[in-house]
């Protein structure tokens, strides 16, 4: 993974995190969460839904985040959903 691509920002307590300039997900409350876009819940049909803080969308879950192969082409899924 091209570590300048992702960025984080502290934000009220938890972190964003931006991938090539856009938000695709965040840290919250210890847990990586990220935008539930079409591409991402195609991509991980069995992964639990939740919301970060009351009120907020809900997010997926990603429990386990050492594969980072993975996680980068979820983050380039994400980002292309959310630039189109």
């Amino acid at each position: 993974m091209n570590s300048n691509a992702v960025k984080t920002r502290k934000m009220m307590g938890e972190y964003i995190i931006y991938y090539d300039g856009v938000v695709i997900g965040g840290l919250y409350d210890n847990r990586l969460l990220v935008k539930a876009t079409k591409s991402a819940q195609q991509k991980l049909q069995d992964n639990t839904l939740v919301s970060p803080y009351p009120g907020a969308k809900e997010m997926i879950l990603i429990p386990d985040f050492t594969e980072v192969t993975t996680l980068n082409d979820l983050f380039e899924l994400i980002k292309n959903d959310l630039k189109k």
